[in-house]
C-alpha cells in the first residue's frame, strides 16, 4: 500500500558560485551538497519528525518538499504523484494538497493586512470559487480556537501563541492532507509550545492529516511524532519510531541532542553526552563517519570508513560502527 508521502533518495545541492567568480576567486568547486540520499516516508494520520542541528539540512529537505529547490536526485511521491516533475501549472492542484508552517509566526504574516485578509487570500488565489470567504474565515477561526473578533486584528496585536494559531489556520484553509511545520515552538513559552502541539495533535485526529515536524529539540516532540529522522550534514544518521529512538539511541549524535533537554534526575545527568565542536562545513565534510570530528567514541576506522545503514529492530536503522548498547 502506498504511502501519503514518499521520498526517495532525494539530493539538494546549491551552487556556490558563477563561472565568472569562480574563476576570480580560484574556488573549483562549484556545488555544495545539503542534503545527500534522503529518504523517508508517511502516511496518513502520522507525524514524523525531522531533528537535527542547525546547518543539519533540515531547512533544504523541506524547501525541496514543497518543490520550492529542485532536486538534483530522486523522488518525491505525494498520493501516488510524482509531485516535483512536470509542467509547474499542472502541478498546482497537487501543490495544493500540501500546506506550509513558517517558523517565524508574526514575521510570516504581513503586517498590512488583518487576519481576515491573511485567512481569505489562499481562496482568492488557489480557490476562487470559493464565494462566501467570510464564512471560512470564521471556519478556520473556530478550528484553531479563536474567537471570530480575531479576523479584525493585525499581526502585532496578537501574541506568540495567537500568531502561531493563525499561520495553523491559514495553512488548513485549502484542506491539504500533508501539513509540513518548521519549528512550530519556535520563540514560544514552554506552556504554549504544548499548547501548539497539543493543537496539531487534535486537528491531526481530526481532519487524518500526515504532519512533518521540523525542530533542532527532539524532546519537544517525544509525545507528538510517531516516527522520527535525525538529521547531520544533509543526511540520515538514525531513523525509527519515537519509541525507539527515545527508549535505544544507538547514535551518538542522537543521544546527544536528546540529552540537550535538561533533567533534574542525577541518574539522567550522569547518563549524558554532550556533543564537542561545531557542526562542520558542507563545504568540507569529514572522511569516514562524518560525526567522527565531535564524536566521544571516536576509533581509527571511524575517520577511515564510512559506516553502512544497521538495523537495530524493524524500522529502526541507524549508520555508526560503535553503536550506543541499550540501556
Amino acid at each position: 500500500m502506498s504511502k501519503l508521502l514518499n521520498v526517495r533518495q532525494a539530493h539538494v545541492r546549491y551552487p556556490l558560485s558563477g563561472h565568472l567568480m569562480a574563476r576570480l576567486t580560484g574556488n573549483h568547486q562549484a556545488w555544495v551538497n545539503v542534503v545527500r540520499g534522503v529518504s523517508l516516508a508517511i502516511d496518513k494520520g502520522e507525524t514524523l519528525a525531522v531533528v537535527g542541528e542547525s546547518g543539519s539540512g533540515k531547512t533544504t529537505l523541506v524547501m525541496a518538499l514543497m518543490g520550492l529547490v529542485p532536486l538534483q536526485r530522486g523522488e518525491v511521491e505525494f498520493e501516488s504523484k510524482r509531485i516535483l516533475q512536470g509542467p509547474r501549472g499542472r502541478l498546482k492542484p497537487d501543490r495544493r494538497r500540501v500546506a506550509m508552517m513558517f517558523q517565524d509566526p508574526v514575521g510570516s504574516l504581513s503586517p498590512r493586512m488583518t487576519v481576515r485578509a491573511a485567512l481569505a487570500e489562499p481562496f482568492e488565489i488557489h480557490a476562487p470559487e470559493v464565494k462566501d470567504t467570510g464564512a471560512e474565515v470564521a471556519r478556520l477561526l473556530d478550528l484553531v480556537g479563536l474567537p471570530v473578533e480575531f479576523a479584525d486584528r493585525y499581526p502585532h496585536q496578537l501574541s506568540g501563541g495567537q500568531a502561531r494559531r493563525i499561520g495553523v489556520a491559514r495553512a488548513l484553509a485549502l484542506d491539504p492532507a500533508l501539513l509540513i511545520a518548521d519549528e512550530p515552538t519556535a520563540g514560544l513559552d514552554v506552556s504554549i509550545q504544548g499548547d501548539v502541539l497539543n493543537l496539531l495533535s487534535g486537528l491531526q485526529k481530526r481532519l487524518g492529516l500526515g504532519i512533518v515536524i521540523i525542530t533542532h529539540n527532539l524532546n519537544i516532540v517525544r509525545h507528538v511524532a510517531d516516527h522520527m529522522a535525525i538529521m547531520y550534514l544533509g543526511q540520515f544518521v538514525e531513523q525509527g519510531t519515537s519509541e525507539d529512538i527515545f527508549r535505544h539511541p544507538r547514535h551518538p549524535y542522537t543521544k546527544a541532542l536528546l540529552s540537550a533537554n535538561p533533567n533534574p534526575d542525577p541518574d539522567a545527568q550522569s547518563a549524558r553526552l554532550d556533543l564537542a565542536g561545531e557542526v562542520p562545513s558542507l563545504l568540507n565534510v569529514p572522511s569516514g563517519c562524518e560525526f567522527h570530528t565531535r564524536c566521544p567514541f571516536v576509533q581509527t576506522d571511524c575517520q577511515e570508513s564510512v559506516p553502512v545503514s544497521r538495523e537495530a529492530a524493524p524500522g529502526h536503522i541507524f549508520q555508526c560502527h560503535y553503536p550506543l548498547k541499550e540501556d
